[in-house]
């Protein structure tokens, strides 16, 4: 898919967003009129009183009489609104039941800030660039998440349980605490089918629904932006340039990836040198082993991967859950 396609999807997102916030304030404030029908009639009153002095002041020819009487409405309906407020307070509405909520203040969830030309708002980009660069293959959130988090399907020997349920709290904190975590980057390694995949789309999930940018990726995508940035021969081509500069960056399946001479471990170097050099968070799962890591991609990308001050390395054990 296109850039352009991906902002016109976009695009259709926000509205449909607005459109369900827009529902959704109408929902609240219905339930609040049902509760307390006063409010109702204060509101309608606030908007006659708003209407009403606005065809007075346009009737005025001194300016000393306009201004009088805006300073006169702006009194009465301060007086309207405090009268709302204290009566969703005396029935344990919160302040904001009638308004809208938004999820991004800047844009107020259009997508768009500044005046005429207006540009995209920091929250559009940013989940513009995660629809670029996420593999469509890679499981939805609403399956994989801590909620869904089922220790029934575990077998408890050989500690296989009681390592999942550590791990899923280790990384449900390292999530909730993001970006001030105990550590700045994590890796998971392991043999295929013991929860890797499902602790990084549950840590993104997390994240992510906090408001907080990331950006999720499988190491094949990671290596197919490496090598549009090689090749170069897409101007607007901007990929690798995001996984650098993405606050949280989680790689799944490193290792997975098509080693191309001067591209894949030169640029992996490259990516994680910048972000630690920047103190930006990585997690990485993988099925090699410390010492496969090493092999596969030199001593300089090792170092990086395997760094004691900066990350957690957590090796999974245990029988694949997909085979139970």
């Amino acid at each position: 898919m296109k850039r352009s396609e991906h902002i016109r999807a976009l695009q259709e997102e926000y509205a449909r967003q607005r459109a369900a916030d827009e529902a959704d304030m109408e929902r609240r404030i219905a339930e609040v009129y049902e509760k307390i029908p006063k409010i109702q009639k204060l509101r309608s009153e606030s908007a006659e009183l708003a209407l009403s002095a606005m065809r007075s002041i346009l009737t005025q020819q001194s300016l000393e009489q306009r201004e009088s009487l805006a300073k006169s409405m702006k009194r009465q309906g301060q007086g309207i609104n405090a009268e709302i407020r204290e009566l969703l307070e005396k029935a344990g509405f919160p302040e904001d039941q009638m308004e809208m909520r938004y999820r991004c203040s800047k844009c107020r969830d259009t997508g768009y800030v500044g005046e005429a030309p207006s540009r995209f708002c920091e929250c559009f980009e940013a989940r513009l660039k995660r629809r670029q660069y996420e593999d469509g293959s890679m499981a939805g959130t609403d399956e994989q998440n801590f909620q869904k988090f089922d220790a029934s399907r575990i077998p408890a020997e050989n500690g296989q349980l009681e390592q999942m349920v550590s791990l899923r709290k280790m990384c449900e904190e390292y999530a909730d605490r993001f970006p001030n975590t105990d550590f700045r980057n994590l890796l998971l390694t392991g043999k295929g089918g013991l929860g890797k995949t499902f602790l990084l789309n549950s840590i993104f999930e997390r994240v992510t629904s906090r408001g907080c940018t990331a950006v999720r990726i499988t190491a094949f995508r990671m290596f197919e932006a490496m090598r549009q940035q090689h090749v170069g021969n897409d101007e607007d081509f901007d990929g690798f340039s995001s996984l650098i500069e993405a606050p949280l960056l989680l790689i799944d399946d490193l290792g997975s990836e098509p080693m191309m001479r001067n591209i894949t471990v030169e640029y992996l170097f490259t990516l994680l040198n910048e972000r630690g050099a920047a103190k930006r968070h990585t997690v990485i799962a993988t099925n090699l082993t410390p010492v496969e890591l090493k092999e596969r991609y030199g001593e300089r990308v090792a170092s990086r991967l395997l760094d004691k001050t900066t990350c957690r390395t957590v090796q999974l054990k245990g029988k694949d859950l997909r085979s139970l």
